[in-house]
């Protein structure tokens, strides 16, 4: 997985194509559509090229000058945010670009889902009841306190709290036998140890409540 950003040039896009297209490795370029708008045309070119040579079957391609040997296995992946709607420093994909992939909408993720899932992989025996109230802590954080630029109340923070507390678990199982009470007390604790820190004053005293 690759992170795009206006800082990538045509040049690092072609070296990786070359890398992808020797070993037939998969390639998903995330937030495609941050690359500089130049950068995206050329790099159309590229992916036609990546594609021809694989529909043909052809054992070599030219890329960037240079005679690569081809691995039909290789795949190229792009993931995008729309351009605008709150979404900065994106652009919109030439027409060109768009023809070379068949588009996939994504769905909201099951964030109760997710949670569970994680808790249980680190050891968490109330993982079902836990992951809802947790997930449900975010939700009427997000919704009750004032509206920080700095604030994140999506999975991304949910998945940070589960860490810890997956670590905070493992620390206290080596002192002592667990008990679901305990489960909701680190849990609890790793929630005030990485929320409490970046709430305004008000906000972290209504949160605490």
């Amino acid at each position: 997985v690759f992170n795009c950003d206006e800082r990538i040039d045509v040049k690092s896009m072609g070296r990786i194509f070359i890398g992808l297209v020797k070993c037939g490795a998969w390639g998903c370029f995330d937030e495609f559509n941050r690359l500089e708008e130049a950068v995206l045309s050329a790099v159309s070119t590229q992916i036609q090229i990546i594609q021809a040579g694989i529909m043909s079957c052809s054992p070599t391609l030219q890329l960037m000058d240079k005679q690569v040997k081809l691995d039909p296995n290789t795949g190229i992946f792009v993931t995008m945010n729309p351009a605008g709607k709150g979404y900065g420093g994106r652009q919109k994909l030439p027409d060109n670009l768009k023809q070379l992939f068949r588009p996939v909408a994504m769905t909201r993720p099951d964030n109760e889902l997710i949670a569970e899932v994680i808790m249980c992989s680190v050891g968490f025996k109330s993982s079902a009841t836990l992951s809802c109230k947790l997930v449900a802590v975010f939700q009427l954080s997000k919704e009750l306190l004032s509206p920080q630029q700095h604030y994140d109340w999506g999975l991304r923070a949910i998945k940070t709290v589960l860490s810890s507390a997956g670590n905070l678990l493992q620390q206290t199982k080596q002192k002592q036998a667990i008990t679901p009470e305990m489960e909701q007390e680190i849990c609890v604790q790793s929630l005030r140890l990485n929320t409490l820190s970046k709430l305004t004053f008000a906000d972290s005293k209504r949160f605490d409540a």
